[in-house]
């Protein structure tokens, strides 16, 4: 009498010839797409590009129409074409790709977790059980089994970045950490001290406003020369290296108040309501989300830029707040907050100055307002850099004991 076929091996054969089925069908389907995806791709490649070759320090209105050089007609047309394609695929063929997207997604949290060192998980009982659900066209079930193996894949790389930057915190008050956010998870630079144990200074390289060939200091000259164990770049300004800037090298047009001179340089500009500020007198701060906000007073040290990022907890920065540079391109981006009793000062790789908001909310700050960043992007600590040096400033924030 011959043995019957291990129930098994009929499911391992049936899933290998629907495999085989699914990979034939959908490579006609990725030739098609492929190609205007690779279009598409290029496109808003070039697109990034054309944007990283402006300023970072740009204020001017002549920004805001960058997007308005690139080939919009093109892009709209690949991506209309795109659509269409998709809208044709009968429902199970969409369902199909649909399973077939998600497993590609589970093996690559699967890889991600490999390489920290996690361990893998056991798939042994649970692929019998996709199996029957594919031959039994359950799409539905199979793919909510596949997410939530995706899910606790997506739980243990949290806790190992959790446990990683804990290690990663020194007595000093730097750290980079990896910060989880609503808008994904970002690398940043990180000091966070104590209120109460820090007096902040903001100070400028000039004596007074200035508006062309200004004078400018490294961030460890300025953090030396002010007795400070900490520093990051300030404001925006027009660097020496853009044409756009000739006729004001080196010149920011934002309120700062100089912590050595006493005084408020450019204080005309603190009656504008599309820039935020903080201001601190001793080891008080205090924010405003415009600076037509602040009212007069005693301070201490202040610094103005745009736009305000978090106001009382709260994401304040609206997207038609921003240029296209800050907008559409990442890159690393400052931001200053406190929290109920501490100071920030974060330098957030790529990310736009949305990102920023989102990642200082995160770390715990109330109030934030956004810096200087790009290859401006400087941080100094005890002695050494661990951001930049960047370029030669004519602002900066030092703390002090």
């Amino acid at each position: 009498m011959k043995h019957l076929p291990n129930v098994n091996n009929i499911k391992f054969v049936l899933f290998s010839i629907f495999l085989i089925f699914l990979t034939t069908f959908l490579v006609y389907e990725h030739v098609r797409l492929n190609e205007n995806e690779k279009n598409l791709r290029n496109i808003q490649t070039s697109q990034a590009a054309f944007s990283q070759n402006f300023s970072d320090a740009l204020f001017e209105d002549h920004l805001k129409v960058t997007e308005a050089l690139v080939s919009e007609g093109s892009l709209l047309a690949l991506q209309q074409e795109l659509d269409t394609i998709k809208s044709t695929q009968t429902k199970d063929e969409k369902t199909v790709k649909d399973v077939y997207d998600q497993l590609l997604v589970l093996e690559q949290k699967m890889l991600r977790n490999k390489k920290a060192g996690l361990a893998e998980p056991d798939f042994t009982q649970i692929k019998d059980g996709w199996g029957d659900l594919l031959l039994d066209k359950d799409f539905e079930t199979l793919i909510a089994g596949i997410n939530e193996q995706t899910t606790l894949l997506d739980n243990a790389y949290a806790e190992y970045l959790k446990k990683l930057e804990q290690t990663r915190v020194t007595a000093s008050g730097y750290s980079y950490q990896s910060v989880q956010t609503e808008r994904g998870t970002f690398g940043a630079h990180i000091i966070k001290v104590a209120l109460k144990e820090v007096k902040v200074k903001t100070v400028s390289a000039s004596s007074g406003s200035c508006s062309d060939n200004c004078e400018t200091k490294s961030l460890a000259d300025y953090v030396k020369g002010n007795g400070g164990f900490a520093g990051m770049n300030g404001s925006y300004f027009c660097p020496p290296d853009y044409s756009t800037c000739s006729g004001k090298v080196n010149s920011f047009d934002f309120a700062l108040y100089d912590s050595n001179e006493g005084k408020w340089e450019h204080k005309d500009a603190l009656s504008w309501f599309k820039t935020g500020l903080i201001t601190f007198n001793g080891h008080e701060p205090s924010f405003y989300r415009k600076s037509s906000d602040y009212g007069g007073g005693e301070v201490t040290a202040g610094i103005s830029n745009y736009p305000s990022l978090v106001k009382d907890g709260e994401i304040v920065v609206k997207d038609d707040e921003l240029t296209s540079y800050q907008k559409d391109v990442k890159g690393p981006r400052g931001v200053i907050g406190v929290g109920e009793d501490n100071l920030y000062l974060v330098i957030v790789n790529n990310a736009t100055v949305k990102d920023a908001a989102y990642v200082i909310r995160a770390l715990g700050a109330k109030h934030a307002l956004n810096l200087d960043g790009g290859g401006s992007s400087a941080m100094y600590i005890n002695d050494k850099y661990v951001v930049g040096p960047g370029r030669s400033l004519p602002n900066a924030i030092v703390l002090t004991k």
